[in-house]
């Protein structure tokens, strides 16, 4: 698993959370303020949200991945020079199912995601079988794996 978070962090990274939240008592508010805190650029993802910890906030992980992969910038985000995309995901297993699927379905998807963490309770065995249908479970973090914990660990593996 060690590698797998070494390789979930980047010198040129973009990095999204995917249930990100305004509620300061949930993880999807302290796990963005993580990436906050340690200046790494990050774009919260909450349909219902329009901004979190003062970032722009993005609907779905579709429109990162294809912004991405355009190499083009996503409003006021300089994705357009970044190598790949790292996900954390703080959502139920049934809406995390669901960004995985929508994830497979943008062209290019696979070039563009490096990582795939998956914080505790975001998943269970049908999202650790779609991320292996999908190609991607190489690139998956989980094992109840929690970014505040080994993130600092990854950081200074990754040499960041």
């Amino acid at each position: 698993m060690k590698s797998k978070i070494r390789a979930f962090f980047g010198a040129n990274r973009q990095y999204a959370v995917a249930g990100a939240s305004n509620n300061p008592s949930k993880f999807g508010y302290k796990i963005l303020n993580w990436y906050v805190l340690h200046a790494l650029p990050v774009i919260p993802i909450n349909p219902k949200e329009q901004e979190i910890l003062g970032q722009p906030v993005v609907s779905n992980v579709s429109k990162i991945i294809d912004a991405i992969e355009k190499h083009q910038d996503l409003d006021s985000y300089k994705t357009s020079k970044v190598d790949g995309l790292s996900i954390s995901f703080l959502t139920p297993p049934a809406i995390t199912a669901k960004t995985l699927e929508e994830i497979s379905k943008v062209d290019g998807y696979d070039k563009v995601i490096k990582g795939l963490w998956f914080q505790p309770g975001s998943y269970d065995q049908e999202v650790l079988d779609l991320a292996q249908k999908i190609g991607e479970f190489e690139k998956v973090v989980h094992e109840d794996e929690c970014i505040l914990v080994r993130g600092e660990e990854g950081l200074v593996a990754a040499n960041l």
